[in-house]
């Protein structure tokens, strides 16, 4: 995959995507959403890739927030375009993808890249990390779901102080609050990524599927509702052969071959 913003590496079935404008600090334009979005949805279809790795390039940034030059180009016209459409939904294509995604966080970590990183199915970071949505110190606020996805994993006392201060945490406070789930050092970090890519894409596609659907729709609905849908999630992943294969592996103390069926 060659692409103008993103780099793309192979690594035994993971699929390793580093956002790529080193002169900016990997600054995400609309360009590299785009990017973003083709190569997430070609890893989707290709079975040689069982999980991605994003991180940025060098060791100061993952992302260091959108691009300046383009938000002082928008409008309230530009906003209902179709640029702005893809902001909105490209976190929520690396949400919904149908394989593991693991967001390697080296360094800065602002803004539009925090919002991406919120759609990935994990989030693990250097020692070195900050993290934040510095929209209101430029008088706006996230556009591409910050508002709405931080809850979910920081609970409403931090998401409010992280939007309407506008200041960075580090990586250890970002654990504690859960917005990341694991810190280390930076000569660690993309080697514990690509394991725990890994291991996630050793998991049975579609119960993959259904338990990442299941935990999502848990902060949509209510408790009964919720374990009605997460049982009805459970019979259909009882019903695959690939169920059958793991407790048959399990049986014969071997690794399951999961196909996806």
């Amino acid at each position: 995959m060659a692409y103008e913003n993103i780099l793309t590496e192979m690594d035994d079935g993971i699929l390793v995507v580093t956002l790529h404008r080193p002169e900016r600090h990997n600054a995400m334009t609309h360009q590299m959403r785009v990017d973003l979005l083709d190569c997430a949805r070609r890893a989707e279809s290709d079975d040689a890739i069982r999980a991605i790795v994003f991180t940025g390039h060098g060791e100061k940034s993952f992302c260091a927030g959108a691009n300046i030059p383009e938000l002082q180009e928008r409008t309230l016209p530009s906003e209902m375009s179709a640029d702005a459409t893809l902001r909105k939904e490209l976190p929520t294509a690396i949400e919904r993808l149908g394989k593991p995604t693991v967001a390697a966080i080296n360094g800065y970590c602002f803004g539009a890249g925090l919002e991406f990183t919120l759609g990935c199915t994990a989030r693990i970071a250097s020692e070195n990390a900050l993290m934040g949505q510095p929209e209101i110190t430029l008088g706006q606020i996230p556009g591409s779901g910050g508002t709405q996805r931080l809850y979910r994993f920081v609970g409403l006392g931090w998401a409010m102080q992280l939007v309407l201060t506008g200041e960075p945490v580090n990586a250890t406070t970002a654990s504690s609050i859960g917005l990341v789930t694991e810190v280390m050092s930076q000569d660690e970090l993309m080697p514990r990524a690509k394991t725990l890519a890994r291991l996630l894409g050793s998991r049975a596609p579609l119960t993959f599927a259904s338990g990442r659907d299941a935990v999502l729709r848990s902060t949509e609905t209510d408790l009964l509702n919720g374990i009605d849908y997460e049982r009805k999630l459970y019979a259909l992943c009882m019903a695959t052969e690939d169920s059958k294969e793991g407790l048959a592996a399990y049986a014969e103390k071997r690794d399951p071959i999961y196909k996806g069926r």
